[in-house]
């Protein structure tokens, strides 16, 4: 099913009912359906990857970075038989990895590595991340220690975390490559309930012959989100029929922070049961949610200020987009009009789309020289830029600002 966006070379290709679902999409569709499926759809005049291509944030890579340092250097640790990072074989193991900083080093290069076609991102928005990113990394370095300081590993069985009991044997047919695990450590766990559709992947997962502990690794603030994600993971271990065939309980759920560790407590069987029986009722309204021959859009200043598709939201443009009149300096903020005439090397009018008219100044880049005359169109990321000698708003296109030209006539 396709869904006309409304731009130039832009029809997307709706997503089916996924065969599983997470946290982090139920959380997405449940905020706005519409931001989910345009997000998910493919748009094959544009590019061949999945998905709208996304603009990243520094922070999100910074994360991204800590993460793909964490599984390999916890990787390289259960593989050596460390039960901590403290174990005196850890020193041989961070050796014949090179050390925390080329780890993360590598882990960076790995990450920007997956933005190479990326075709909402120019050589020169490519070259400012990874010139961010990398001046983060002693910051980075910094928080992979304080992680790994306060992680220990159980004793393990066989082959590096695979108990005779265990034995690391996939069931048949089973999904994301999952196996039945006995006592050990295991980095980057996937974990699934295939009747009730929902999966996930743990940061860190221990074992032990009566107990299992989950851990999440965030690095951003507390969140009662985490919380709730902790608890999802608790319900998938139970259920985990592949991964848990002897239904060992868990018995700490923890969100690792840089400075901290908070572990709050695992779920009783009353409390998994409900909690399962959430999980099926918000499933069956997601998958509702896409069966609908137009997304629903639910649109708000909270929902909205970060979506990476508002450029195709009509409801985003008639019921949220702020009047830059209302605007303090420096803000930014994105705007829909007409291009009027030029009024410079590197300026245009833009006339809005009120019942009276409004103008606005836009001031592009050097790299622009020119817009569409009459043309419809939308901008993201202009900063405002409080010019009192200038009888309208003035607007600035900055290094992150996006053009996007409306062919639809209801837009």
């Amino acid at each position: 099913m396709s869904f006309d966006t409304g731009m130039d070379g832009m029809v997307a290709i709706l997503p089916g009912r996924p065969d599983f679902w997470s946290y982090s999409s139920l959380k997405e569709i449940e905020a706005c359906p519409r931001r989910y499926a345009l997000s998910r759809s493919s748009y094959p005049e544009l590019w061949d990857g999945r998905g709208y291509p996304q603009v990243p944030a520094t922070a999100a890579l910074f994360g991204d970075v800590i993460h793909g340092a964490l599984d390999r250097i916890v990787r390289a640790l259960i593989a050596a038989g460390c039960e901590s990072p403290q174990d005196p074989a850890a020193v041989d193991v961070m050796r014949e990895l090179g050390g925390y900083t080329a780890v993360t080093e590598e882990a960076l290069v790995e990450r920007l590595a997956r933005l190479d076609d990326n075709p909402r991102l120019d050589i020169d928005r490519k070259r400012r991340l990874s010139r961010d990113l990398r001046a983060r990394i002693p910051e980075a370095r910094a928080q992979v220690q304080a992680y790994l300081r306060r992680t220990r590993f159980p004793s393990t069985g066989q082959d590096g975390g695979a108990s005779a009991e265990g034995a690391g044997v996939p069931a048949a047919d089973a999904v994301f490559g999952r196996k039945s695990l006995g006592p050990g450590a295991y980095p980057e766990t996937p974990l699934a309930a295939e009747e009730l559709r929902l999966m996930g992947r743990v940061d860190l997962l221990r074992v032990t012959d009566e107990y299992a502990d989950i851990t999440d690794y965030k690095t951003g603030a507390e969140a009662s989100s985490h919380v709730e994600q902790l608890r999802l993971y608790a319900l998938l271990w139970d259920l985990d029929a592949v991964v848990n065939p002897a239904r060992r309980p868990s018995r700490a759920l923890t969100a690792a922070y840089p400075s901290r560790d908070v572990t709050i407590h695992t779920l009783d069987e009353t409390e998994l049961r409900s909690l399962e029986e959430s999980v099926r009722q918000r499933i069956a309204r997601a998958d509702a949610e896409l069966a609908a021959e137009v997304p629903r859009a639910v649109p708000s200043a909270d929902t909205c200020g970060f979506c990476q598709v508002r450029q195709f939201c009509n409801e985003y443009w008639s019921k949220v987009v702020p009047d830059p009149a209302n605007l303090s300096d420096g803000a930014l903020f994105d705007y829909q009009g007409v291009v009027g005439p030029q009024n410079g090397a590197h300026s245009w009018w833009l006339v809005g789309e009120a019942s009276e008219p409004k103008k606005l100044l836009l001031r592009t880049s050097p790299a622009i020289t020119a817009l569409p005359g009459g043309s419809r169109i939308r901008v993201l990321g202009l900063r405002f830029d409080d010019e009192p000698e200038v009888a309208a708003p003035v607007a600035v296109m900055t290094a992150a600002s996006e053009t996007f030209v409306v062919t639809a006539r209801d837009a």
